[in-house]
């Protein structure tokens, strides 16, 4: 055999080696079927709000719900028709929304457990390190893949749920359930629940990366997110300036804060100096013109935000929330460098 074929043969075995798997992968590998898993819920999911749109939307139709009932007609037949309507469908629509809210809480929780804490509990990770992959590219192999199933599976079901909530999200409040109002189901529609799932994602990277056990890093994952979301609520209505109105002491006291289309999130008494005391507790106790009086108040106050608000408070809270994914992945950035120093 010529020195040109013995050349050319070890070419050709060079050339024929195998490739050895990225760590992309790997990652594919390591979560298939979880994938897999997460799949079939989310088609079972959009199939089963497929189904409740079409159901909800021909009973308002057949029923006639679309229209109020005027306080000077015969209401009964109204009436009846929407506690038949809350009989049926809802249970599914308070069932959905606890979903989707809840999707921030399992996006964090599975990225801090299996995705993250596991590799470093287990160790493994030094074997990528070891192999040409620096940690910061291990770093986004790891959540690449995993956030990126997760936030185009927020989307979907976000989509499809706001889809299937819009035709009785706009019906009189006699209709509706509590959870289906649209300040009720806040982080259930738009892009709330997409970027939830990007800040719970992102948390619970950092949450691995500091415990690096895998059980303990889900459970403060779980309890980082409810102690993130908790003050959100509180902040939420701040987000967009609102809707004041203002009545004299010898009015009657504002509305409750509760039902109707528009949001109605703070209501109380107004001093001649300008200032406010929110929803004083007397008003109930010791009846108004006594409150009144107490105080000093010359009159009430109502803040609420209506419906065309939503959009804005929507992408408010997810420009928010963004931004605090962003943090929290900065820190989990910084993190994984500090592991290889």
């Amino acid at each position: 055999m010529s020195a040109t074929t013995v050349s050319r043969t070890a070419t050709a075995s060079v050339v024929r080696r195998p490739r050895a798997p990225g760590i992309t992968w790997v990652v594919w590998r390591q979560h298939r079927t979880a994938a897999w898993i997460a799949l079939a819920v989310l088609a079972a999911l959009c199939a089963e709000l497929l189904w409740l749109r079409g159901a909800m939307t021909g009973y308002v139709a057949e029923h006639g719900l679309a229209v109020p009932c005027r306080p000077e007609d015969d209401c009964a037949a109204f009436t009846a028709a929407v506690d038949g309507f809350r009989l049926r469908y809802g249970d599914y629509l308070g069932y959905n929304v606890l979903l989707l809210e809840f999707l921030p809480l399992f996006a964090g929780v599975f990225v801090a457990g299996p995705v993250i804490a596991r590799e470093l509990e287990s160790g493994t990770y030094k074997v990528a390190w070891t192999q040409s992959v620096s940690p910061a590219r291990w770093f986004a192999a790891k959540l690449g893949l995993p956030v990126a199933a997760l936030l185009v599976g927020a989307s979907v079901l976000s989509a499809v749920f706001t889809w299937t909530w819009r035709p009785v999200g706009h019906l009189d409040d006699g209709l509706l359930v509590d959870g289906t109002r649209w300040y009720e189901a806040f982080d259930a529609l738009g892009p709330a629940p997409v970027a939830g799932v990007l800040s719970g994602a992102a948390l619970g990277a950092l949450t691995g990366l500091l415990v690096k056990r895998t059980l303990p890093a889900m459970a403060g994952t779980a309890a980082a997110c409810v102690l993130l979301y908790w003050p959100l609520t509180t902040v939420r209505p701040y987000l967009a300036d609102p809707v004041t109105t203002t009545r004299p002491a010898s009015s009657d006291y504002p509305p409750s804060l509760h039902g109707g289309d528009s949001w109605h999130y703070e209501r109380g008494m107004t001093t001649p100096a300008g200032g406010r005391l929110p929803d004083a507790g007397c008003i109930e106790a010791a009846g108004i013109s006594r409150c009144v009086t107490r105080h000093g108040a010359d009159g009430w106050y109502l803040d609420s935000h209506p419906p065309a608000h939503f959009r804005r408070l929507e992408w408010a809270q997810a420009g928010l929330v963004t931004a605090a994914a962003g943090v929290c992945a900065a820190g989990a950035l910084w993190r994984v460098r500090r592991l290889c120093a």
